[in-house]
């Protein structure tokens, strides 16, 4: 009878282990993709507002663009890794849009340390010159909002207005 409550025990602690491992690993996936959904929703509330504003004066609502955006994504992790703000390399962003995209005007703001959309629009909003890439003649847009390591946000707005765009 002990013999059969050890082999018990054992292969419930087994299982304990092997179900803790498990669990374990899919709560790291899952604040991984909790942190890319919650950084895809603030760059989504950020083009909403965007958009809100530029109605608000009568300008056009600026559409989603896949390269202005992963070029966004891919400057934001370069200003994380410097730990600074920047626009190293804007020409060549630009240059690709243009390229690329068939744009014939692009824009850029960068920020960090706000918590949320809202903040960051509004610091943006309250510098005449990253309001005036936001309230500027662009058909397209690119946001990104990546968190570093201590969790502040860096922030990317890629603009651009494509030749012959009906929009």
């Amino acid at each position: 009878m002990n013999t059969f409550r050890l082999k018990t025990y054992t292969l419930l602690c087994c299982f304990a282990v092997i179900f803790s491992n498990i669990s374990c690993s899919k709560d790291a996936v899952s604040v991984e993709e909790m942190e890319q959904l919650e950084a895809l929703s603030m760059a989504e509330e950020i083009l909403q507002i965007v958009n809100a504003h530029r109605a608000s004066i009568g300008k056009n609502a600026l559409e989603f663009n896949i390269l202005a955006n992963d070029l966004a994504y891919e400057h934001t992790l370069y200003m994380i890794e410097q730990s600074d703000i920047s626009h190293d390399d804007f020409d060549k962003r630009s240059d690709r849009l243009i390229t690329e995209e068939n744009a014939n005007k692009t824009g850029e703001n960068v920020a960090y340390g706000q918590r949320d959309a809202k903040a960051v629009m509004d610091a943006w909003l309250n510098s005449s010159g990253h309001r005036e890439n936001i309230e500027g003649d662009f058909t397209h847009i690119g946001i990104a909002a990546v968190k570093n390591s201590s969790g502040t946000y860096y922030y990317t707005q890629i603009f651009l207005k494509k030749r012959n765009s009906n929009a």
